[in-house]
């Protein structure tokens, strides 16, 4: 089974510090991960992903520094990000098929696996329309569309329900509940009720520490 090590994992701002946060995600488990604004979520996550350097310390896949694993780790990775930053001219699917490639993903496993993905999160119909017209909602969703076409080990996903209704936001939370299996989840959000249903363990962060760990029902 897959498992995410952090091991004095540290980051210095000039006004704020990370950690140091030594934790490990289990393969098969969805972490959820909450706190107020500044406590260090979105730094976290950009470490976990490659996006940023940790001043000290490690993250480590099975044993092995992610860093040095490189492009063999980011294909095992997918990342929801909370800021919606899409090609506004590109289509839903020309989105998908440009993201399926980064990956090395054969066109037919990429049609296949975005089908499944445009099925799943109710973006069918509006596929082949400019991303330019789609609401915010629409554009989160394809978002955690595109996280989960390689089918990766791990997702790291941050406020994948932002700016989704009631409706919208029960069958994100579902979905993320069903195909989690084995991987590795870590899901970031203000709203306790995205991960108190599916959720194994809340990490609760504040001030850059990590000061709780438990289930959502103790």
């Amino acid at each position: 089974m897959n498992a995410l090590e952090l091991r004095g994992l540290t980051k210095h701002y000039k006004d704020f510090i990370l950690g140091p946060l030594d934790l490990t995600l289990p393969g098969g488990t969805i972490c959820g991960l909450i706190g107020e604004n500044g406590a260090g979520k979105s730094t976290l996550m950009n470490i976990l992903t490659g996006n940023l350097r940790p001043t000290r310390g490690h993250v480590t896949l099975d044993g092995e520094d992610t860093v040095s694993m490189g492009e063999a780790f980011r294909r095992r990775l997918g990342y929801c990000p909370q800021q919606q930053a899409l090609y506004p001219g590109f289509t839903g699917e020309q989105f998908l098929y440009y993201m399926a490639s980064l990956q090395g993903m054969s066109r037919e496993d990429a049609k296949r696996r975005m089908d499944w993905a445009l099925a799943r999160l109710d973006l069918t119909e509006a596929a082949g329309c400019p991303i330019r017209g789609w609401s915010g909602g629409m554009k989160q969703r394809l978002l955690l569309a595109q996280s989960l076409l390689h089918d990766p080990d791990i997702l790291v996903l941050d406020e994948p329900t932002a700016g989704l209704d009631p409706r919208q936001r029960v069958a994100v939370r579902n979905l993320i509940g069903e195909i989690a299996g084995e991987k590795i989840v870590l899901l970031c959000t203000h709203v306790v009720q995205d991960v108190e249903f599916i959720a194994r363990e809340l990490i609760l962060m504040n001030q850059g520490l990590a000061i709780r760990r438990g289930s959502p029902h103790a």
